[in-house]
This record gives C-alpha cells, sequence and structure tokens, in this order.
C-alpha cells in the first residue's frame, strides 16, 4: 500500500480509536447513571467522615440511605442515634440532637443539594462536570473504578468530588465530596441495593414533641 495511503487510512482511525477508548474509560460511570436514573428506589447502609479542616476536626457516623427516585431522600442514623437529614418532597429537615439538640431545622428542598449526591452527581456528570478517570481500587471488598469530577458552572454544591464505582455491579461504592466551605465528606458504603421496597414513613419527617422548629425563611418574613 502506498505511504500516502497507509498515512490517510491511519488518520480516518485515530478518532475512532480515542471514541472507543474515552467509552471504555467511562464505562462504569456510564453504566452508573443509567442504573441509577432508573431505579425507584435506593437503599443503602453507609459509614460517613466528616472532616472540617479549619476546626481540624473530624466526626463519624452510621446509618442508612434511603431515596426515591429524585423527588425525595433521607440519611437517617444510627451512631449518633436519632440524627435525620430528610427531603420529604416539599421540605429539607436537619434534625442533629447530637450535635444541635432541642432543635430541628426547616429549610426550603434546594438547601439539601449537599447531601443529595445521587442527583447531584450521577445525574448527568459528564455534562456537569469535567470527569477525570483515577486508577481503580477496591472499597468494600469490590473492585472500583475512580473518577474525580470538578464543576464545569459555579454556584454548585460541591467545589470537587470523588466517585467509586463498581466495575462489576456499577453500583456506588464511595464518594467524597468537598463543599465550597472547605468542608470534605466522605461516604462508604456497606450495602446497596436498588429498587427495594423502603420501610413506612422513612422519607416523612415528624418534629418529635418539645422539639423547636427553626424556620428561618418564615422568620425572614417576620412569622413567629
Amino acid at each position: 500500500m502506498p505511504r500516502a495511503a497507509v498515512t490517510l487510512a491511519a488518520a480516518l482511525l485515530l478518532p475512532l480509536h480515542r471514541a472507543t477508548s474515552q467509552d471504555t474509560t467511562f464505562a462504569a460511570l456510564d453504566r452508573a447513571v443509567g442504573m441509577y436514573g432508573s431505579a425507584a428506589t435506593v437503599r443503602a447502609k453507609l459509614e460517613q467522615t466528616l472532616t472540617n479542616p479549619q476546626a481540624k476536626s473530624t466526626f463519624n457516623a452510621k446509618g442508612e440511605l434511603f431515596q426515591r427516585e429524585r423527588k425525595q431522600f433521607a440519611l437517617r442514623f444510627t451512631e449518633p442515634a436519632a440524627d435525620a437529614i430528610v427531603n420529604d418532597g416539599t421540605t429539607f429537615w436537619v434534625y442533629l440532637p447530637s450535635t444541635m439538640p432541642g432543635q430541628v431545622m426547616k429549610l426550603p428542598m434546594a438547601a439539601g443539594g449537599t447531601f443529595d449526591f445521587l442527583s447531584q452527581l450521577l445525574r448527568a456528570p459528564r455534562e456537569s462536570y469535567t470527569v477525570t478517570a483515577r486508577a481503580d481500587t477496591t472499597v468494600s471488598g469490590h473492585k472500583t473504578a475512580t473518577y474525580a469530577l470538578v464543576p464545569r458552572k459555579p454556584n454548585t454544591p460541591f467545589s470537587r468530588a470523588t466517585l467509586w464505582i463498581g466495575r462489576d455491579d456499577a453500583k456506588l461504592w464511595m464518594v467524597e465530596t468537598v463543599e465550597p466551605s472547605g468542608m470534605v465528606r466522605r461516604v462508604r458504603f456497606t450495602t446497596m441495593a436498588l429498587g427495594v421496597p423502603l420501610p413506612d414513613g422513612v422519607l416523612s419527617f415528624t418534629p418529635p414533641p418539645g422539639v423547636k422548629v427553626v424556620d428561618p425563611q418564615a422568620m425572614m418574613a417576620g412569622k413567629p
């Protein structure tokens, strides 16, 4: 084959090679996006580490994540017991008696973006973030593909994030987010089930008796 023809053939095949390589690199991420996007429910046990670099403090917790589509979610903790963060579909509740005893925050749903990493990070990550593949590792006994995400636009809940997604099952086994304040949240899942029934009432929240409801919006409007 003439040399010019060989060069032309190589030039034509190069874009195809690059596309195939990219598809392989992001295969686990793309599978996860499709799987979580079509899942009616998610239930997972978790271990969380919250690090505040400014205060040089670390806070550990254990509990469960419950989610219904992209409408409702709840983080209900067993350690510390009774702590709960709930988006019931109309209101975002933050009840942390371990650190804020005697009160519960009643906030608009948009305030829950920092905790809703399934929706924030697995809705359209390759469109919303600059995604870089990192070295594979093992999390909770699963070989995982690792992806670093940096938001393309300002005013997002995270300044950066990292996802660890199972090579075999495309499940999210760990996520680390860095908030604009510098707060680092790492959540490792020890179990992960999609499309399963959720316990009754787990996605709703009723303030316990005697607990003060703090509603910043109502306070700004001059309501008691």
